[in-house]
């Protein structure tokens, strides 16, 4: 096993910032509210959503499970719940399965200030100004938690710095997942190719042929980047759920990747949640 799948290491940074977690309660005096709202169908959105439930249950968050059986019950739900003093953060799962609703409607719903998943419109825009605390404010800035938790196991592994002038190719173009982690990227000082459905099979081939990191979220059945395109220092994350790379193959060459199960980025995303909660709740 190469030096590399040893520092490419989840469940280590997972446990890493659940310490942290416990060290910022500790520090808040009390324990932060959480509003969650599963307002998603799909079957990975509802394993992230039973494994989220056990975290806050672990840590001593409190935390609502709210079921809405409609796009305007959901409506009344946020605004209610951005006033609510109990709640210092709001969790919605997406897509949406509200029919004539949109994703970003929502996300720019939500108090900027209790989105711990960053992705109203105001933590967007503060994630690429790179600015760390809002305007005016003491209150710190939420950012995206899946595109963080790429960054965070990256840093975990590799050091603060690794990440400038590396090549990093994300295969994704979505609000939740590949515009920030492309944003995040940048202010990092790498060097961030950003593809999709539109991309040409010659051009997505020739970049994951130079890439340095590959981070693949392509939610299709049979979907598979080619392990033999891959450069054998290559790190390869995996946001699927449906197994972009052939991970025997990753395994046989000792190239670094998360997979779909064991060594699953879920665990760090659902702690850089709740670390945002924590912000949220009002540490410095």
């Amino acid at each position: 096993m190469s030096n590399l799948t040893l520092s490419l290491n989840c469940q280590e940074t997972s446990e890493h910032y659940r310490g942290v977690i416990e060290k910022n309660i500790e520090q808040l005096g009390q324990s932060p509210g959480l509003a969650v709202i599963l307002g998603c169908s799909e079957e990975g959105c509802i394993t992230y959503h039973r494994f989220l439930m056990k975290d806050c249950l672990d840590l001593g968050i409190r935390v609502q499970d709210i079921e809405i059986e409609s796009g305007l019950e959901l409506v009344k739900t946020v605004s209610r719940l951005n006033q609510d003093p109990k709640y210092q953060g709001i969790f919605v799962f997406y897509p949406l399965k509200y029919p004539g609703l949109k994703d970003d409607e929502i996300m720019d719903l939500l108090d900027p200030e209790k989105d711990i998943e960053g992705l109203h419109s105001t933590n967007i825009g503060y994630l690429n100004k790179f600015r760390k605390r809002m305007d005016g404010s003491d209150h710190r800035c939420m950012t995206p938690c899946t595109a963080r938790a790429v960054v965070k196991t990256l840093k975990r592994g590799f050091g603060d710095q690794w990440l400038a002038g590396k090549t990093v190719l994300v295969i994704n173009d979505s609000l939740r997942i590949g515009r920030p982690l492309t944003a995040m990227m940048a202010n990092l000082k790498a060097t961030p190719i950003l593809c999709h459905q539109n991309t040409s099979v010659s051009h997505l081939e020739r970049f994951v042929a130079m890439a340095d990191v590959i981070v693949s979220a392509v939610p299709v059945p049979g979907y598979q980047i080619a392990t033999s395109l891959i450069q054998d220092h290559a790190l390869c994350f995996d946001l699927s759920g449906q197994g972009n790379f052939n991970f025997q193959e990753l395994k046989a060459r000792g190239i670094a990747h998360t997979d779909t199960s064991h060594n699953s980025i879920g665990k760090v995303t659902r702690m850089m949640a709740l670390l945002n909660l924590t912000y949220a709740a009002g540490l410095k």
